[in-house]
């Protein structure tokens, strides 16, 4: 299989507000000032691709909104890190499921 064919192994159904959750730890670790800037880094990179490869759905059953998010094993172990390190208060997340919709309606009219 060529390398761009690969396809990330480890997948997860998330609805709307864990995604959103999700995406709003990894925007505040990427906005951190640490000596530790792989962390920062890695945070960012993970939010990126989540918010650019991450496929929105519709439950046709119930009308509601999940989202699939796929990672490599060594992405997985980035989010799993970060999400046992944040601090993150939980008020005034950000609305992250329609930054992806907005993003998969640009890559799809392209």
């Amino acid at each position: 299989m060529a390398w761009g064919e690969r396809k990330p192994i480890v997948g997860l159904t998330l609805d709307t507000t864990v995604f959103n959750v999700l995406v709003d730890i990894l925007n505040y670790h990427s906005q951190l000032d640490l000596e530790n800037n792989n962390f920062v880094e890695t945070a960012r990179r993970l939010k990126e691709k989540i918010l650019t490869y991450s496929v929105p759905r519709t439950d046709e059953e119930t009308g509601e909104n999940y989202v699939d998010v796929r990672f490599f094993p060594n992405e997985a172990s980035g989010i799993i890190y970060q999400l046992l390190v944040t601090n993150r208060p939980k008020d005034d997340i950000e609305d992250y499921y329609s930054i992806l919709l907005e993003n998969r309606s640009k890559k799809s009219n392209s």
